[in-house]
């Protein structure tokens, strides 16, 4: 085992007296972006975006990095915590995962909007680092920022960095595919000229799959969607079809999936949902529907989709999550 040193020694002692404030800034920086991502997926698939993968720096690797920048000649030696603290900006991490494109550039742009405005406690400690917009000559793609968040100490209030990436699913999974933490500096492989053109052809091939996944997910858009403000008519339910029992298999802001006797899953648009009830506002489907339910519904098997229209209400009229 290798004798501590000096800097393993600072290290140690920036972890005992600052971990708790920490631990605290993480959980702070992970509601505040829980926070954006509700707002912004507010009445639609709250899965598509997630802020739950974070961690604190294991401590040997956070001296091993500061041991790498003082002998490439970018920081001086640190003599003491603050130094530890203001030369590491990823002590602390938050990995929020996009289920497409077009999710990380609504989050980006909320989370831009929110630090930059002088109302908001959260703010950033520098520029972000857009590298969706400019990949780096690996492939990489994510978005980068560095967070101040402010927490309360005994000693009084202390700005807390905390590094925060903004990656869709696909993008985090390059990563894993192209051993990525095996090439990074320090690490013990060399990447070769082979290497980088795999990884880069995996990043644009990936590329193209997040895009395809976006056009996908535009046309389930256009398919569930229903306005504000319209109310779906009757005749949604076609006259003289025989009505069929279908149970609730899966269910969300704007459309629910059951399945049917025969075995066929069917699609609940909102707009059936708020025919029946007599809705006038938005509504959300999985305030009156849940999975197992079983319900009345007519079929109507259309060029875009088997519809599952509802014939009579909903098993309980309820609003369990009503949204304000």
């Amino acid at each position: 085992m290798t004798a501590p040193t000096a800097i393993d020694d600072l290290v140690d002692e920036a972890y005992s007296v600052r971990r708790r404030a920490w631990q605290a800034a993480l959980v702070t920086a992970q509601n505040f972006l829980e926070t954006i991502a509700d707002e912004i997926l507010d009445n639609v698939d709250r899965d598509r975006l997630n802020a739950q993968s974070a961690r604190i720096k294991d401590p040997a690797r956070a001296a091993d990095k500061l041991r790498r920048k003082i002998a490439e000649g970018r920081i001086p030696e640190p003599s003491t915590v603050s130094d530890v603290v203001d030369a590491l900006g990823d002590l602390i991490g938050i990995k929020v995962l996009c289920k497409s494109p077009r999710d990380l550039h609504a989050f980006v742009d909320a989370l831009e909007r929110a630090c930059r405005d002088p109302e908001c406690s959260v703010r950033f400690a520098k520029d972000p680092m857009d590298y969706v917009a400019y990949p780096k000559p690996s492939g990489y793609r994510a978005y980068h920022a560095v967070l101040l968040v402010r927490v309360a100490t005994h000693q009084g209030d202390l700005d807390v960095k905390v590094e925060v990436q903004v990656k869709t699913r696909l993008q985090d999974a390059w990563g894993e595919l192209t051993h990525e933490d095996m090439y990074k500096p320090g690490e013990a492989l060399k990447p070769t000229e082979a290497h980088n053109g795999y990884a880069r052809r995996m990043a644009d091939l990936l590329l193209q799959v997040d895009l395809m996944a976006d056009d996908l997910a535009a046309q389930l858009d256009s398919q569930t969607a229903v306005s504000k403000d319209a109310v779906a008519q009757p005749s949604l339910v076609p006259k003289d079809s025989a009505i069929i029992s279908a149970r609730v298999t899966r269910t969300g802001p704007r459309y629910a999936l059951a399945v049917g006797p025969d075995g066929r899953r069917g699609l609940i648009p909102a707009r059936s949902v708020k025919a029946v009830i007599g809705a006038k506002d938005r509504i959300a489907v999985d305030d009156y529907l849940e999975v197992g339910d079983v319900v009345q519904v007519v079929v109507e098997d259309a060029e875009d989709a088997l519809y599952y229209h509802l014939s009579s209400q909903p098993p309980s009229k309820r609003s369990r999550k009503r949204r304000s």
